[in-house]
């Protein structure tokens, strides 16, 4: 089995996917990009919160190709942005690019105060958390 079939088994295995379009939406990122110069984990844990609605995935989406038109071979593009649009935004989705940061930039994510939050924000993040350690814990990324 693949690196792609096991990480989204395990995703799928711990009921991590909200609905069949978020999985379907984050398993057609991972095959157009999981062999890319610049997919790493931190990516791939990017991956799963951004497919979690059309709008997310078509911002990553987009990003992804201009990324892969470009040539690059790292992700400071992604992460230049990200740290641009964690302080264009508040609430809910600052949090959601601060999350996004730390996953890129390998960091640990310390959660704030979750009474900033809505609900449905810290039921996104505490999703998407649980899905990075998953995706830690698988094993390395093949070679490319």
């Amino acid at each position: 089995m693949n690196w792609n079939d096991r990480c989204l088994m395990e995703l799928t295995h711990h009921n991590l996917f909200e609905s069949n379009e978020h999985r379907l939406r984050f398993r057609d990122l991972l095959s157009c990009y999981s062999s890319s110069p610049f997919f790493t984990k931190g990516l791939c844990k990017c991956m799963f919160l951004a497919s979690w609605d059309e709008e997310h995935f078509a911002v990553l989406l987009d990003m992804l190709n201009d990324m892969t038109l470009e040539g690059d071979k790292t992700l400071r593009t992604m992460k230049d942005q990200g740290e641009i649009l964690e302080k264009e935004y508040s609430g809910k989705d600052a949090e959601i690019f601060r999350l996004s940061n730390a996953f890129l930039n390998e960091t640990p994510y310390e959660a704030p105060d979750m009474g900033i939050i809505d609900p449905e924000g810290i039921h996104i993040i505490r999703q998407a958390v649980k899905a990075g350690t998953y995706i830690d814990e698988l094993p390395p990324l093949p070679k490319k």
